[in-house]
């Protein structure tokens, strides 16, 4: 990837990038590493002055940097591309989601699953094995529901949300847009404890 085209991917994260001063520094990313790993075609961060010597050594082709003008300069000296936001760690973090997109299974719902005949599916959903989805259920675009997944009745499912496999939903729960839901995980089910009673 284009260090330009991942700048352009973190938009409103990115407060400040090398390709404003000198839009000929572009090298190709082909990895993210942390500072200390960093080799040409890596993009690392460095978040604070504890790292800032490293810019003096480093073989990265790109770096993530907090708002310093004197960091940027250096960066720039030594044909560095680099970005800048308020909070380097999030920018690396999201730089990393960009990067690094999940694998996306090709939309269909397998015949050993049982989806209701009134729940409803968006566009671009994947529905995996023996998963269960019982009535009243909305599922929106670009859903990806794991093998043995089994989601109870009223359910609400926000887009590009990924239900990964043997986890449980319960009656009327709703999960927004973008969530991931771990294999094994219950949501919904009893969560305000136990209150005992004189018979136990």
């Amino acid at each position: 990837m284009k260090f330009s085209e991942l700048a352009s991917k973190l938009g409103s994260e990115m407060l400040a990038c090398s390709l404003e001063k000198i839009n000929t520094l572009d090298p190709d990313i082909q990895g993210i590493v942390a500072i200390d790993e960093a080799i040409a075609g890596t993009l690392s961060y460095i978040e604070g002055a504890k790292f800032a010597s490293y810019l003096e050594t480093t073989n990265a082709s790109a770096l993530i940097l907090p708002m310093d003008e004197t960091l940027q300069n250096l960066a720039g000296e030594r044909g560095i591309g680099w970005l800048s936001g308020k909070e380097p760690r999030l920018l690396f973090a999201k730089a990393i989601a960009v990067f690094y997109r999940p694998f996306q299974p090709t939309a269909e719902i397998h015949p050993t699953s049982v989806v209701h005949r009134t729940a409803k599916l968006g566009k671009n959903v994947y529905v995996g094995a023996h998963v269960v989805v019982e009535a009243g259920v909305k599922i929106a675009d670009n859903v990806c529901i794991y093998p043995n997944v089994v989601i109870y009745q009223d359910v609400e499912i926000g887009e590009n949300t990924v239900l990964h496999a043997n986890c449980s939903i319960h009656e009327r729960s709703q999960i927004g847009k973008g969530c991931v839901i771990h294999s094994g995980a219950v949501i919904g089910g009893e969560g305000f404890g136990f209150v005992p009673t004189p018979e136990g």
